[in-house]
């Protein structure tokens, strides 16, 4: 399955692109037949990118890979559509598309001038979730041990944990009452104290 943290950094860099595209003063879009020199000259200014280049007599696709799972596609024919892609077992998921109004290769040279920067980038976002994942892990099992320990006792109430984004909600039944409460790392000692 592919990973959230990613295809949304990815997305946002898209969206970032299509606007500049959409807003470039003196802009004009890319016709079919002006692909092969635009091509080449993409090709000559960034010779380490490798794009995947398809014509046919009605269409004209380019694709390049942004890093090991992700892949910008252009579908050329009467107007462009680009797309992320993103590597999901042995095929490859739209992640987002648009259709570009305009010549987008500008943009993709300032994409690929600033890939390295944008896979630092996501490096980070990667590891900041993944820790932020493992803090919430730990938190849960805290909280659990806490119920635990509140209703070693009691057999009449029934509960259950559950983690939704950032917060746990506490679901709980007896003779008393039912309820569902909201339990954080701020607040979760002090509610379960009074419970």
């Amino acid at each position: 399955m592919y990973d959230d943290v990613e295809s949304d950094f990815w997305k946002e860099i898209f969206v970032h692109l299509l606007h500049k595209n959409m807003v470039r003063v003196n802009a004009s879009p890319l016709k079919m037949e002006q692909c092969k020199a635009v091509f080449e000259e993409f090709e000559k200014n960034h010779p380490d990118c490798k794009p995947d280049v398809s014509f046919s007599s009605s269409y004209v696709t380019w694709e390049l890979f942004v890093s090991e799972s992700i892949k910008l596609r252009l579908f050329i024919q009467n107007q462009i559509k680009a797309s992320v892609m993103q590597k999901d077992g042995n095929d490859y998921v739209k992640v987002c598309d648009a259709k570009f109004p305009n010549n987008p290769f500008p943009e993709i040279e300032e994409f690929v001038q600033n890939r390295q920067k944008y896979l630092q980038e996501l490096a980070e976002k990667k590891g900041l979730n993944q820790r932020t994942q493992m803090q919430d892990k730990i938190l849960y099992e805290f909280i659990k041990s806490h119920l635990l320990r509140k209703f070693k006792n009691d057999k009449e109430t029934v509960w259950s944990l559950e983690i939704k984004n950032r917060d746990f909600i506490l679901h709980i039944q007896n003779s008393r009452k039912t309820d569902s409460i909201i339990l954080n790392s701020d607040n979760y000692q002090k509610i379960i104290a009074n419970l």
